[in-house]
């Protein structure tokens, strides 16, 4: 694509000057003319067209148009810009600005015969430079994803033949691929262009990933301190694989900038596509070493272990799990494909910030991950980072959810893995009773927990509650009370009556009231030390088998 900038830059005479619609330099050129006092005098347009407008013409033409009147017609045929020789009046540049048209002002002298083949000359030579260059990077970036070179390899290439920073970002936003042209590292404005448009590109990526890989539409977007970023959509079979972007930073983005960005970006893809098949293959075999360890299904640890060290994780190392699940009310099946791809770009979007190599798999609305650790002190981080980037995930693809986390304990080996694995389990069972959803939970602070849970399994435990609370229990089914429940406020009330009627919103006579009915049923004196000490603990135990 030409524009009026690049005409203005190579064509026009110098002095020549900007007088209306200078924010409209980049419509496409695609053609230069002059415009004939013959009648008919527009009907030739076929739109793009720089219109050149020889002293006199409007009045041979009709002496009643103005070239205020003249821009207004020459806006339906959706001409490019128009260029005159004499200083233009304010309604003429009112009607210009108003438009959107780039209204130019050539020298007095300028012999506008000569300047039209010229014009358009230019605008044929550029066309073909533009082609060629685009073509020959396409041939050289295509060379490399042919001989199976990286994608790292094939930006680097492309940030040389461009003169520009590449960035190539996959479609969750990390940047797989960064490189300037003299290989020096990424400036910090860049990175920072980045992030800030990150949000306003997202959008457009998404409206424009159904076009042609081969061709693929191309954007400019303006960031702070005169930097832009031209971004194309890097698109596979099935959809969007990313974007490649070029930054820029002083001089304009120019066409050749965008033509570079496309052919980019559809070089790009055949080593996307290609990373794809390769990272899905590798998926799937992580996923089925996944279920091996965390089923129980265990062939040879041996073998299992070299394996994993083929995938580049060591299981002899510490690790911890850490089971995330988005809190939904509306059913997982309805959106569950949805939202497993945005689980798999929130636990990507973690890992990738924390550095980390992660095996995860989705279990209905949750995400089970195992993350190697290297610094235990670590582990809330590692949840709260987690929780917030699958939040962003599932928010990001239209899905308002809380997100809550379990965490086990960290462990080595195959059975220190299972263990964190089912700690991490009732981690987030019952973190999500006791303090509600959206919270992260680790089995380090469940207390009193810890220890019911060893004994989950153990007859005794059932029967301590069944003879502890089993009366209360019965009574509140049969009768609809809820003497159970002022119980456990009792209790977090640390045995106060009066605060315990400000936990329920009932008068304190109430509360003991009630307390007398639970003496009563149970049998209990609920001043007792050992009482209150049996019957506290029964409750926590209500608690965690029930979760």
């Amino acid at each position: 694509m030409i524009t009026v900038q690049d005409v203005l830059n190579g064509a026009l005479p110098a002095g020549t000057r900007v007088v209306a619609g200078a924010d409209q330099l980049g419509r496409e050129v695609t053609w230069a003319t002059r415009l004939r006092s013959a009648p008919p005098a527009f009907e030739h347009l076929s739109g793009g067209e720089i219109v050149l407008l020889p002293p006199h013409v409007l009045e041979e033409l009709d002496e009643r148009l103005t070239l205020a009147d003249a821009i207004n017609q020459l806006a339906t045929f959706n001409v490019a810009a128009v260029a005159v020789t004499s200083t233009p009046g304010v309604r003429a540049r009112d009607a210009a600005n108003a438009i959107g048209i780039p209204l130019l002002v050539l020298p007095r002298s300028v012999d506008l015969g000569p300047l039209e083949r010229n014009t358009a000359r230019f605008i044929t030579e550029q066309r073909r430079a533009i082609q060629h260059r685009g073509q020959e990077i396409t041939r050289r970036l295509m060379e490399l994803a042919i001989a199976g070179e990286s994608l790292d390899e094939q930006v680097s290439t492309l940030a040389q033949l461009a003169n520009r920073i590449v960035v190539v970002e996959g479609r969750d936003g990390r940047v797989l691929a960064s490189h300037t042209p003299d290989g020096s590292k990424v400036a910090a404005p860049a990175q920072e262009l980045v992030r800030a448009t990150r949000d306003r590109i997202s959008p457009w990526l998404r409206s424009v990933a159904t076009t042609s890989a081969a061709e693929p539409a191309t954007a400019i977007f303006d960031g702070d301190n005169g930097w832009r970023r031209v971004v194309a959509p890097v698109v596979g079979r099935d959809g969007l694989l990313g974007s490649l972007s070029l930054l820029i930073n002083g001089d304009g983005a120019t066409t050749a900038d965008q033509v570079v960005t496309a052919r980019g970006a559809a070089a790009c893809a055949v080593t996307l596509a290609r990373d794809q098949a390769a990272a899905y293959a590798r998926r799937e075999v992580e996923l089925n070493v996944l279920d091996e360890i965390l089923d129980g299904a265990l062939r040879s640890e041996i073998s299992l272990s070299q394996q994993l060290k083929r995938l580049g994780h060591d299981i002899e190392q510490p690790h911890v799990a850490l089971i995330a699940r988005s809190n939904s009310e509306d059913g997982v099946s309805r959106v569950r494909t949805r939202r497993w791809s945005m689980l798999e770009e929130g636990v990507h979007r973690a890992a990738s910030k924390l550095g980390a190599k992660v095996l995860w798999r989705a279990r209905g609305s949750s995400a089970e991950i195992i993350w190697p650790v290297s610094d235990p002190g670590q582990v809330q981080k590692i949840a709260e980072t987690l929780q917030a980037d699958l939040r962003a995930a599932l928010s990001q693809g239209g899905v308002q959810e809380t997100v809550s986390i379990g965490v086990g304990r960290v462990g080595s080996g195959f059975e220190g893995v299972r263990q964190s694995h089912h700690e991490a389990r009732q981690a987030l069972m019952l973190g999500k009773r006791v303090h509600g959803a959206g919270q992260v939970t680790l089995f380090d602070q469940l207390g009193v927990y810890r220890l019911i849970f060893a004994a989950e399994h153990l007859p005794e435990l059932q029967g301590f509650l069944d003879e502890t609370l089993g009366s209360l229990i019965a009574y509140d089914s049969d009768h609809g009370a809820e003497l159970v429940r002022t119980l456990e406020a009792f209790f977090e009330a640390n045995c106060s009556p009066k605060e315990t009627a400000q936990l329920l919103h009932v008068h304190r006579n109430t509360v003991l009231y009630r307390l007398d009915r639970i003496a009563a049923i149970m049998g209990v004196d609920l001043n007792d030390p050992d009482t209150r000490l049996r019957l506290h603990l029964a409750l926590h135990v209500r608690l965690a088998l029930t979760a």
